[in-house]
């Protein structure tokens, strides 16, 4: 530590930072200004969605070029290391772009896992990619454990800076009585949790040999945790997995679908150990670790094929889903490593991580992707077992979806309503308008079923609804997230209530106006009154205008921004979370 503190270290650290890596610099420091302004920013100067937009570019462009940098000091034609900075870069911007222009209402998930697995293949790069020359991974292993050494470090001094100045921060308040701006807590967090550590780190990346150290470092230290903390605990695991694997065979039944997390955390364990002793491996000091890098995965082998019936059997009993297609392939991936470590004697471990990375990328990124089969799958599952099923007219409102799903054994409707929501919100699937209302409120009807209610949410009866009890309600609605309150003219204060909690007694929804008591954490300082038409014709709308209530301190306003309506009906209270802005009047003498 006195080391990385020399004048001499972080003066050549700065100069390393602004020579080696200019470009990632750019992108770190202009992300901070960004930051800064935004957090600064008297009025909102960008909108949610430009916000994220620039946070993603700047920060993806600090990782492509970092990677790009250390990847182009290794190639000798500089043409080509220009050629692909300037291709890449444009296709990040071009990526920007495109994430900017989606509408509101497209479906993130398919999006953002093709980002995600990009975006992991891109960390990696920044410890692979530097060595494709090399004949063994001796170099890239020393690389890696000196960026996770230097990053631990650079955002262990900036976390122990960032806390003192917030302390510091807090006293002129607790000692002084001065009112502190939380924007100042903000901006430590931004300059000593973010942009300082980011510096540091990158003043440290080793250069030349340092970079390509190919000495077999070895640990006394590490050695003795594994052998003796690390590789008994894998041993429970794999003690603990053959007996439950001898117990259904004795029993003759199928695995349980949970074994796999046992055997993923096992693999996964396999994997840190084998990359761990990897320098004494190539160096052939200890039998024993010899032993236990051919030995451990073929030892896993077998609980890989209990991993996988497993997984066959949830396939079989509930369908595809998103999770359990890349737990399959997960799976897979699994016995091409146990098997790769065996035949090649963990002579190499780098593939590991670039086989991981392309085959995130190869399921998520591609045309025909997880993502879009889990989605084309459910969609014509549910589409045939509602046509098939279901006898009335197309589609369904309300009262007739749960009229449907009481006829279907409870398991199916379980698993029917939960793909219907998926479809909904996460793939946002509009088709399935044609089969079901939109306002269908998928999470009371789970509740319905978890409690084998045969009441529904409501019932109509000669134009009048009637509630009955155990019905279960639920009602919500939010404004626009760019909707921003300022303090009007007349008013002296202003009061944000943020998810605050009211219980109210469930005789009020079947009258003609709800109160809602606001109060300062301690006491009831006004009360407002809802009428219960209002909150169901609000809940049906996508977003909702600010609504001004004047409660019973007539010269105050309330603006409600956002609600939550929920509870059954035969209990005593429902519950109501909202959230919005208080405004108090100046008092004249």
């Amino acid at each position: 530590m006195k080391k990385f503190f020399t004048r001499q270290i972080i003066i050549k650290s700065v100069e390393q930072c602004l020579k080696r890596f200019p470009v990632t610099v750019g992108f770190t420091v202009s992300l901070a200004v960004f930051l800064l302004v935004v957090c600064w920013g008297k009025d909102e100067l960008f909108t949610e969605r430009q916000t994220f937009t620039i946070n993603y570019y700047l920060t993806v462009g600090s990782l492509l070029s970092l990677s790009l940098r250390l990847w182009g000091e290794e190639v000798k034609r500089k043409r080509i290391v220009y050629i692909a900075n300037a291709l890449l870069h444009l296709l990040l911007l071009a990526d920007a772009g495109y994430l900017y222009l989606l509408p509101e209402d497209f479906p993130f998930l398919e999006t953002g896992l093709a980002h995600g697995s990009a975006l992991t293949a891109l960390g990696l790069s920044i410890f692979t990619l530097p060595f494709f020359r090399e004949k063994d991974d001796i170099a890239s292993w020393n690389f890696t454990l000196q960026l996770v050494s230097h990053a631990v470090t650079s955002w262990i001094i900036g976390g122990i800076m960032c806390g003192g100045l917030c302390l510091l921060t807090a006293s002129f308040s607790g000692l002084f009585g001065l009112e502190v701006n939380s924007n100042f807590y903000t901006t430590w967090l931004i300059v000593f949790c973010l942009t300082l550590p980011s510096l540091l780190f990158l003043g440290q990346i080793p250069a030349g040999e340092a970079k390509h150290d190919r000495t077999g470092h070895t640990s006394a230290f590490l050695s003795k945790v594994i052998r003796y903390l690390f590789l008994p605990l894998l041993g429970c695991y794999l003690l603990v997995l053959y007996v439950y694997a001898l117990k259904i065979l004795v029993q003759w039944q199928l695995p349980d679908g949970w074994v796999s997390w046992l055997v993923i955390a096992l693999t996964a364990g396999c994997i840190g150990v084998e990359f761990c002793m990897y320098p004494s491996l190539r160096q052939g000091l200890s039998r024993f670790e010899q032993r236990v890098a051919r030995g451990f995965p073929i030892a896993i082998l077998p609980l890989l094929v209990l991993m996988t019936i497993g997984i066959a059997r949830r396939f079989n009993d509930y369908g595809i889903t998103l999770n359990r297609l890349y737990l399959l392939t997960l799976n897979i991936w699994f016995y091409i490593v146990c098997i790769g470590l065996f035949v090649l004697r963990a002579r190499r471990v780098q593939w590991i991580a670039v086989s991981f990375a392309g085959i995130f990328l190869l399921t998520s990124v591609l045309p025909v992707n997880y993502a879009r089969l889990t989605h084309r799958y459910m969609f014509q599952a549910l589409s045939f077992q509602i046509q098939t099923s279901y006898k009335g007219e197309l589609p369904m409102d309300e009262e007739q979806y749960l009229d449907w799903l009481a006829s279907l054994p409870r398991e199916t409707a379980r698993l029917t309503n939960s793909r219907l929501k998926i479809l909904d919100y996460t793939f946002k699937d509009k088709e399935i308008h044609r089969l079901v209302a939109p306002d269908i409120n998928y999470w009371g009807a789970e509740k319905c079923i978890k409690e084998n209610s045969e009441v529904h949410f409501s019932q109509k009866k000669n134009g009048t609804e009637v509630i009955a009890k155990g019905t279960y309600l639920h009602f919500e609605a939010s404004s626009p997230s760019s909707v921003k309150m300022e303090l009007n003219t007349g008013y002296s204060e202003l009061v944000a209530y943020h998810k605050s909690e009211d219980s109210i007694p469930c005789k009020y929804w079947k009258e003609e106006v709800m109160p809602i008591e606001l109060t300062d954490g301690h006491q009831v300082i006004d009360t407002i009154y809802v009428q219960p038409s209002d909150i169901r014709k609000w809940s049906a709308m996508d977003t909702i205008p600010p609504q001004k209530f004047i409660g019973r301190q007539k010269d105050n306003l309330f603006i409600l921004t956002d609600f939550s309506l929920s509870g059954y009906a035969g209990d005593k209270n429902l519950n109501f979370t909202y959230s919005g802005y208080y405004f108090i009047q100046k008092k004249t003498n």
